[in-house]
């Protein structure tokens, strides 16, 4: 056409003023300005088109497949997940144990926590002592296995040493996720420990550990008479002597239990097989005392399991910590009243 003339396009693409059709048998046109295939009764199919079949969605990428929550764009993105938050117990993670034996059976330690008493600081009453248990093992970290609480008369809490009262002490099954009342869980493991009024070799502290259902004994926890160091014995439920837990009295966390010193530091017990005390298989150690463990009498105690030790062994070994915590580390309210306890524990 005369006068015509082709004004340039900015972006460098020169549109034709009519496109080229396509070939009969749907060759493309060869050209940079040709278009793409068009299928019958269908779109283009360029790339940020429209899929060839009618109805679909664009599957250009970035864009929607036929199904929008398969192929690219999209399609890719998680899907959302609901939350769920997990439930702590003295900053550890609550996890329900459906099988005690089951969990300690792959166990390699424990961590045992005593819970504090603030109300006796101020009305210098005993109170019954209280125990969480949270097994260890590399699988499955750590999980609240047992509440562990002391059944005594008040009279022989406040009036007598505390490696001499008598106590019964259940060890609960926590079964209930985030349930901490006592009255919904399971009692597994039954302690006795009888009154002792121990005077050198005689009348030693001993405790005896049976399953709370059918009362069969899993064992015994001893402690004979040493001169300085003190010494524990652990006995299955034939009376086989299984271990032995023996410690150095030199330690500052033993000398000094009660004191600023002592509780600031650890006391180590460690585990053996041979009464020569040749290598030591595990350890019971009384860990540093937290803020709230240093202005009570509560104390944590973490367990190293032997490795080849069984579940019920496990559990002599538990109760084995328990009963250091009340033969040294026992801190009574009244001052005079601990002072007396320090003196029978030797």
């Amino acid at each position: 056409m005369e006068g015509y003339q082709e004004i340039p396009n900015p972006g460098g693409y020169n549109p034709p003023q009519q496109p080229p059709m396509p070939a009969p048998n749907n060759t493309p046109i060869q050209g940079s300005n040709a278009m793409p295939p068009q299928q019958p009764g269908g779109y283009p199919t360029a790339p940020g088109g429209y899929p060839s079949s009618p109805g679909g969605y664009p599957n250009a990428p970035g864009g929607y497949g036929a199904n929008p929550y398969q192929g690219q764009g999209y399609a890719n993105q998680p899907v959302p997940q609901v939350a769920v938050q997990p439930v702590f117990f003295q900053g550890i993670q609550f996890v329900y144990v459906a099988d005690p034996m089951q969990e300690l059976n792959i166990s390699t330690g424990c961590l045992i926590r005593q819970q504090p008493q603030f109300l006796e600081q101020i009305t210098g009453c005993e109170s019954p002592n209280r125990y969480y248990v949270f097994s260890q093992s590399p699988q499955a970290g750590m999980k609240l296995l047992f509440k562990c609480k002391e059944y005594s008369s008040c009279c022989q809490r406040n009036c007598c040493a505390a490696n001499a009262r008598e106590f019964i002490m259940d060890m609960k099954h926590v079964a209930n996720v985030g349930c901490m009342d006592e009255n919904f869980q399971n009692s597994f493991v039954h302690i006795n420990k009888p009154f002792k009024c121990t005077c050198c070799c005689l009348e030693r502290p001993i405790m005896d550990v049976t399953y709370t259902q059918g009362g069969q004994l899993i064992g015994q926890v001893k402690q004979p008479f040493t001169c300085c160091d003190p010494y524990f014995t652990v006995f299955d439920n034939s009376g086989t002597l299984k271990y032995f837990v023996h410690a150095d009295c030199c330690q500052c966390g033993i000398c000094c239990a009660n004191n600023f010193c002592g509780k600031m530091s650890e006391a180590v017990f460690n585990i053996y097989k041979d009464a020569g005390l040749n290598e030591p298989v595990g350890s019971i150690v009384k860990k540093v005392a937290s803020f709230s463990e240093l202005v009570t009498s509560a104390d944590s105690y973490q367990v190293n399991f032997p490795l080849d030790a069984s579940p019920s062994e496990k559990i002599l070994l538990i109760v084995t910590a328990l009963m250091i915590d009340y033969q040294f580390f026992e801190q009574k309210a009244s001052d005079d009243d601990n002072k007396r306890g320090i003196a029978i524990r030797i």
